[in-house]
C-alpha cells in the first residue's frame, strides 16, 4: 500500500486545529473577567485568525 502525499490536506489539517484553538480561545475570552486577559486573549485571537487567513490563500 502506497501513500500519496498531499500538502493541502496537511494545510487543511492545520486550519482545522487552529479553528479549534481560536474557538478555545474565545470561551475563554467570554469568561475572562480581568481586562488585561481580555486583552491578551483577544490578541491571541487575532494573531490565530490571521494565521488562518493567511494559510487559506495557499489552497486552491
Amino acid at each position: 500500500m502506497s501513500a500519496v502525499y498531499n500538502p493541502e490536506s496537511d494545510t487543511i489539517a492545520q486550519i482545522e486545529r487552529l479553528e479549534w484553538e481560536a474557538r478555545d480561545i474565545r470561551r475563554r475570552l467570554e469568561q475572562a473577567r480581568a481586562d488585561e486577559d481580555k486583552r491578551v486573549l483577544s490578541r491571541q485571537l487575532k494573531e490565530v485568525e490571521q494565521h488562518v487567513a493567511a494559510l487559506r490563500t495557499r489552497l486552491p
